[in-house]
């Protein structure tokens, strides 16, 4: 049975401004939302980081940094891992939808991230961001979730297409 909606596509094409306009959105008719999303962080133009927000309340932490002396590596970043277990425990907490941005390399640092990402899949309604390297495990559980494969040409009629399909796992009128 579908219970959400999985996003993938290429960095940089608006999986988490998807993310962020959806919830948004659902938030407005009253929808609870708990997990969260990845935003990067610049500096004079130059991306420097990531920031784990909670879709709730958008309190967060560094996800990863380059400037950060500790935590394994992923390409230039040093990934914080305590970081991510702070956005597991935001999937603890009740919710009508649960929302994971991303499933990434970064977030692969965890050692219980996927496992965590697969109890959401097999027991809840979610909205989950798949990073272009995780295609294989995407595939493996896509008879619980619609797959959108978000382009430049795609990604705003996107955001009406993944209410869509939310609305209705929501049993939203």
């Amino acid at each position: 049975m579908v219970q959400g909606v999985f996003v993938t596509g290429p960095p940089g094409v608006g999986k988490t401004t998807l993310i962020v306009k959806v919830t948004s959105r659902l938030k407005e008719r009253g929808i609870r939302i708990v997990g969260f999303y990845t935003v990067e962080e610049r500096e004079g133009g130059v991306r420097v980081g990531f920031r784990l927000v909670n879709v709730s309340n958008g309190e967060w932490r560094w996800l990863a940094h380059v400037n950060k002396v500790q935590g394994p590596m992923v390409g230039k970043y040093h990934v914080d891992v305590n970081s991510i277990e702070w956005g597991l425990t935001l999937l603890n907490q009740e919710g009508d939808l649960y929302v994971i941005d991303e499933v990434g390399p970064m977030e692969m640092k965890h050692p219980s991230f996927l496992r965590r990402v697969e109890d959401v899949v097999n027991s809840r309604r979610f909205l989950i961001t798949i990073h272009v390297k995780m295609s294989n495990w995407v595939n493996s559980h896509l008879n619980l979730g619609s797959l959108i494969r978000l382009s430049y040409v795609n990604r705003d009629a996107a955001v009406d297409e993944v209410l869509n399909y939310l609305r209705t796992i929501l049993n939203m009128a």
